[in-house]
């Protein structure tokens, strides 16, 4: 497992601690044995992006916060500030490379 990988990996344990979550009730969430919830957390093999959005979904987390995008947690964000990630998450790819582009923009000229 990377290095990338691993943080996904902690995150997804964090938030199982923080919302008191086991392996089992995600497994069960997810339609899969807690052992193979062990080797993903593990990094055996490691989760797809529809695993991710399961278990994110699960979590009440955002997709973007288990992969290291964002830095909070979707539920202790604002309900303005979740409105914008929702809108963005729903956008199509034109769009979010507009939005992508525009906030590059704004981090270069800072």
């Amino acid at each position: 497992m990377d290095k990338i990988e691993e943080e996904i990996a902690g995150r997804i344990k964090e938030m199982m601690d923080k919302r008191k979550v086991n392996q089992s009730e995600l497994a069960r969430e997810l339609g899969v044995h807690q052992y193979d919830i062990s080797r993903m957390l593990n990094g055996k093999p490691f989760p797809s992006i529809s695993q991710l959005t399961m278990i994110a979904n699960y979590l009440d987390c955002s997709l973007y916060y288990l992969i290291g995008i964002q830095q909070e947690s979707y539920r202790e964000l604002s309900p303005e500030t979740r409105k914008i990630a929702d809108a963005y998450q729903s956008a199509n790819e034109t769009i979010k490379a507009v939005v992508d582009l525009v906030l590059t923009n704004k981090q270069i000229n800072k």
